[in-house]
């Protein structure tokens, strides 16, 4: 007995040198971190665990009102000091997109003042040992506005938590393996704007994607759906099967669109939402995608070595 309670001393003794040596990153730091948190595509009921924890764990949060409110019960009474995309996407609350020419050069330099009144704002909070908390719809490492703050920090000041994407929860919405699938070679994920031009007049991309089995996977392409189903056309076999998956996540209001290259671009001007939707092409979308790749790969393992 007398040796247990020797050993347990020791231990104890080990611990609180270790923690003196070695003290925990919080205390060593002397600051507060920056936090993006990837909260999913639609609520609490699509965010990670760890996400949830994270958001109680804050001290400060920076989040639009949707966000405040969906996550109510984790942002509690913790300040929430300013929408982190006002200003963004807008001026003077009218969209860039209709904005005069006058307007929009105020709004490309007035943009960036805000954003770095509020990177001096949130560096403030970090040196008074605040945890700064900024809830990010989705991934925020893929098409995540989050990196308009994150890259005017020290790396070492900023924790990311990731996110599932919209992407995640359309897949499982159109319930298809979308690689292995077939002759696959792999999975692209864009939007048409940075794929080609903003206009879709250079089409050359296209058409050497076209040369591969390709998946496309493509983000904010609902905007213009003739003028992009236009481009597609020329480059695409008219038969190629898309989907859209709206509200990706939302199980009040998720939805899809199935069609071709040939008639997708007619029924998607006929749909009212010009956002939030998520475009796919590829042959994935029919048969046994999964399937028709084993059988594949069991005939090249039945081939001889030499």
């Amino acid at each position: 007995m007398k040796r247990m309670k020797k050993i347990t001393l020791f231990m104890l003794m080990v611990l609180v040198v270790a923690g003196w040596i070695f003290p925990p990153k919080s205390f060593a730091w002397g600051r507060g971190h920056f936090y993006v948190i990837g909260v999913g595509p639609a609520g609490p009921q699509m965010a990670t665990l760890q996400a949830l924890d994270m958001i109680k764990r804050m001290d400060v949060i920076i989040a639009p009102e949707k966000h405040v409110k969906l996550f109510a019960e984790y942002v509690g009474n913790k300040p929430v000091i300013f929408d982190p995309w006002k200003g963004f996407w807008d001026y003077k609350g009218k969209s860039y997109k209709k904005l005069d020419k006058e307007e929009t050069e105020i709004f490309k330099k007035e943009r960036f003042r805000i954003r770095n009144e509020r990177v001096e704002q949130i560096k403030l909070l970090l040196d008074q040992g605040k945890d700064v908390g900024l809830l990010d719809s989705g991934n925020p490492c893929l098409f995540g506005p989050g990196h308009w703050y994150i890259e005017h920090f020290d790396p070492a000041e900023v924790v990311i938590i990731p996110g599932m994407g919209c992407d995640a929860a359309a897949m499982a919405a159109l319930g298809k393996s979308i690689i292995p699938a077939y002759d696959t070679r792999f999975v692209m994920q864009t939007a048409p704007f940075f794929l080609t031009d903003p206009e879709m007049k250079d089409l050359q991309i296209l058409k050497d994607l076209a040369k591969y089995p390709t998946t496309m996977i493509l983000y904010m392409a609902l905007t213009q759906p003739d003028k992009l189903f236009f481009s597609l056309k020329e480059a695409l076999p008219p038969d190629m099967p898309c989907a859209v998956v709206y509200w990706a996540g939302h199980p009040d209001r998720e939805r899809i669109i199935r069609g071709t290259i040939s008639d997708m671009g007619q029924k998607l001007s006929l749909d009212k939402e010009r956002f939030m939707g998520l475009l796919f092409i590829g042959r994935f979308l029919e048969g046994k995608p999964y399937e028709a790749t084993m059988k594949r790969q069991n005939k090249n393992l039945a081939k001889p070595d030499h």
